[in-house]
């Protein structure tokens, strides 16, 4: 996919494409290693949401728990 840098005011911004499913309002870390620019998702507040998790400790399968236990 392509796209293109457009002067925003005083800054540049780039349109992302419909197909990545980004929404308006969306938070992102943005950062630069050498000439890519990375965003990934702001996460805000795993846990803040209790009701999200119901059901989590029951899914956690035998072997994910020796996974887990696994040494390095």
């Amino acid at each position: 996919m392509e796209t293109t840098i457009r002067k925003i005011g005083n800054s540049v911004g780039a349109i992302i494409p419909s197909e990545l499913d980004a929404k308006a309002g969306d938070k992102y870390q943005i950062v630069k290693i050498n000439e890519t620019f990375v965003l990934t998702p702001v996460q805000v507040d795993l846990f803040s949401d209790p009701a999200a998790w119901t059901g989590f400790r029951d899914s956690i399968s035998k072997e994910d728990d020796e996974w887990d236990a696994v040494s390095d």
